[in-house]
């Protein structure tokens, strides 16, 4: 996929930049620049740091995790259930 620049004059008077795909598509709009030069300048510098941009994920839920029931007890009568492991301590094989 290739991506270009337009550079294009709007109605106030100032400059603005769109980043377009190779289908044509705007993948990204810059804010209005008062002169050309400067809507230039912020297009070579993104040029050049783009490809240093770190990528944060936004799809991971930020909410809480919801409480998890706690485990059941291993307990019997206050003293260890030694039946899920046997007497000695060892798990069965």
């Amino acid at each position: 996929m290739w991506v270009k620049f337009l550079i294009a004059a709007v109605d106030t008077g100032g400059y603005r930049f769109t980043l377009v795909g190779d289908d044509g598509q705007v993948i990204a709009t810059g804010r209005e620049y008062a002169d050309k030069a400067t809507a230039l300048t912020v297009v070579a510098d993104l040029m050049r740091e783009v490809g240093g941009a770190a990528i944060e994920d936004r799809t991971e839920s930020t909410e809480p995790a919801a409480p998890t029931a706690a485990p059941p007890s291993r307990t019997v009568d206050g003293e260890p259930d030694l039946a899920r492991i046997g007497r000695s301590g060892i798990p069965p094989v």
